[in-house]
């Protein structure tokens, strides 16, 4: 009988209402969560220990279109 690995979760406070956001493991720079208190777009920023901040997509550079 095959027994399945626990999935490792941590837990880090979100930016935006402070409540715990889990975040599964292996834990990464920029791997993306949703908060599932107040469904803000985050994204690890650090990982020992864990820490969230709002994603952010930066828009293309518009200087490079002119080449």
């Amino acid at each position: 009988m095959a027994t399945q690995q626990p999935v490792l979760t941590k837990t880090a406070e979100c930016p935006d209402c402070g409540e715990k956001v889990p975040v599964k493991a292996p834990i990464e720079m920029g791997q993306r969560v949703i908060c599932p208190n107040c469904m803000a777009d985050l994204e690890v920023v650090e990982t020992v220990p864990v820490e969230l901040d709002w994603f952010y997509e930066e828009p293309p550079d518009q200087d490079d279109e002119d080449w």
